[in-house]
């Protein structure tokens, strides 16, 4: 069964144009290498401590299916954090998170490596550390059959975490799962510190909602 987010319950306190613009550069990168020779794009495959590969890799993606799926998440949490934390911090923080999940798959694994998976599941940490308790709504697919529903962020990024710990314990196959743990423990961790000492702070209208939702109410 496959579990698609398509929106996150937060208040927009601006327009994300920071992951506005890296949603555009990782597909335009992608699409270029992807119809292209490829050639050019060799050096930001990461394959050790390089810096074009430790940065350069989240704007690669092996085939447009993995491309679909890594801007789908990153539009949705990504959209979701940085219209709460500003545009600047939030390419500040995407950064920070990049290099840890490529640090932790050197480190863990050492294969080469492209995507922007392990950098976006540290954004899913900061959401899983500022907004646990809000709404994620999702499409479910099961062979021909499919449907929308919603659930707690805790719960299904729970069960995500899960699968990722599941993976790279049993091989991980083409999937570089210790950069999605990397960055998934060093996005909460950051977020978890950032709230804790004031530099991401949530709003008087963010806990008001937050109230509500641990109460059962509704809210747009």
């Amino acid at each position: 069964m496959l579990f698609v987010p398509y929106e996150i319950e937060t208040l927009i306190q601006e327009r994300p144009w920071a992951n506005w613009l890296l949603v555009a550069t990782s597909t335009i990168v992608s699409i270029a290498a992807l119809l292209g020779d490829g050639a050019w794009a060799e050096a930001l495959v990461l394959w050790g401590f390089s810096l074009p590969g430790l940065f350069g890799h989240v704007l690669l993606h092996a085939d447009f299916g993995h491309l679909l799926g890594n801007m789908i998440f990153l539009w949705v949490f990504g959209n979701a954090i940085c219209a709460n934390i500003g545009n600047a911090k939030f390419l500040g923080l995407f950064v920070i998170l990049t290099a840890v999940a490529a640090s932790v798959h050197n480190l863990l694994d050492g294969s080469p490596a492209i995507g922007a998976s392990g950098a976006i599941n540290g954004i899913v940490g900061v959401v899983l550390a500022m907004y646990p308790l809000n709404r994620v709504s999702l499409f479910w697919f099961f062979l021909i059959r499919g449907g929308t529903f919603q659930i707690r962020a805790f719960w299904i990024i729970l069960a995500w975490f899960v699968f990722d710990v599941w993976g790279a314990l049993s091989g991980g196959g083409n999937v570089a799962y210790w950069a999605h743990l990397g960055g998934f423990l060093g996005g909460l961790g950051i977020g978890l510190l950032a709230l804790r000492s004031g530099w991401i702070r949530m709003t008087d209208c963010d806990n008001r909602c937050l109230l509500e939702i641990i109460k059962g109410e509704t809210w747009d």
